[in-house]
């Protein structure tokens, strides 16, 4: 099979599941790179698993991180578990270590100035983007992926749907951002109107399209941040919705100035971090943030390690 092949097979097989636009995306560039390592260094006679060894052990060799080994080995698992139905035996590489850091999380004074600072970019309102970031503890991606239907003010929450791992939860609203949502609720209406009098619909998950066609053109299934201009996605021309790099620039715009380091994802590490430290309820703060276990929401606190004595305190008493 040459590497074609496997690509458009790949991608038939990951739509087929229903597998995010992302996973994807990053399935197809391993396996790109792996086409390209076995046509350069591999025999044609070796077996998957030892071209599998070759490459991983020369991605660790490289220094890359272990996350992005793991998901070069899961793309290529994928491919010929899923693809070509092989199944494999062990596969034996130089892996690199995971190591544990702590989550970083910048001072309650830190987020504040920088969301003072932060400007809208593109045109497009990220200022409250990032304000529902840290506001309600969310992904990048998952403000983006809001619909209309999705903002709930009469109750004061929003639905995450479909977020990591296929997971929906409830968060709250901050009441400091009713405002600012009513009126980017009115525009994406009004964006969404255009769209049904063009025919220009918006991009649906999955094959919602096929099943339910009008739901295309119906302001609820609208995104909530929708981008400036129609785009081709997967070979249809639709309404998508602004894209996580807008968001990055303009946090990192807002926090150099200040002499900050300070990505999203910080400020999803700032809103657990600073929810405990509050005393916040862990079993709630854990449901609003969509983690699977409590440990990874406690692993924000660090109480036990704060509460030892220094001895050098106690000499000093």
């Amino acid at each position: 099979m040459n590497l074609e092949t496997a690509l458009f097979n790949t991608r038939n097989v990951i739509r087929l599941r229903h597998l995010s636009h992302s996973t994807e995306e990053n399935y197809l560039q391993w396996l790109r790179r792996y086409g390209r390592f076995v046509s350069e260094q591999c025999a044609p006679e070796q077996k998957p698993e030892h071209k599998m060894e070759m490459f991983l052990t020369q991605l660790a060799r490289q220094d890359v991180s272990a996350s992005t080994q793991n998901q070069a080995f899961c793309a290529l698992l994928f491919f010929y578990r899923e693809v070509l139905k092989m199944q494999l035996g062990k596969v034996d590489s130089l892996r690199a270590k995971k190591p544990v850091h702590l989550r970083y999380a910048p001072e309650r004074t830190e987020v504040l100035a920088m969301l003072r600072n932060v400007k809208d970019e593109a045109d497009y309102p990220t200022a409250l983007i990032v304000k529902l970031i840290y506001g309600c503890g969310l992904r990048v991606s998952e403000p983006l992926n809001l619909r209309v239907k999705d903002v709930l003010l009469a109750e004061s929450k929003l639905v995450i749907c479909g977020a990591k791992g296929g997971k929906d939860r409830f968060v709250p609203i901050p009441c400091s951002l009713t405002g600012e949502l009513k009126a980017q609720l009115a525009y994406a209406k009004s964006v969404a109107e255009k769209d049904r009098i063009a025919g220009l619909p918006v991009k649906l998950p999955g094959l919602l399209a096929t099943k339910y066609p009008h739901w295309q053109f119906s302001p609820k299934w609208a995104f909530l941040f929708p981008a400036h201009r129609a785009c081709e996605f997967r070979g249809l021309v639709c309404r998508w919705r602004v894209h996580e790099a807008n968001v990055q620039r303009a946090v990192r715009k807002a926090a150099r100035p200040l002499g900050l380091d300070i990505t999203p994802h910080h400020l999803r590490h700032a809103y657990a971090t600073h929810c405990l430290n509050a005393g916040q309820n862990p079993r709630a703060i854990q449901q609003a943030m969509g983690h699977s276990q409590l440990e990874t929401t406690m692993g924000y606190l660090h109480a036990e390690a704060m509460s030892v004595r220094s001895p050098l305190e106690l000499v000093a008493a």
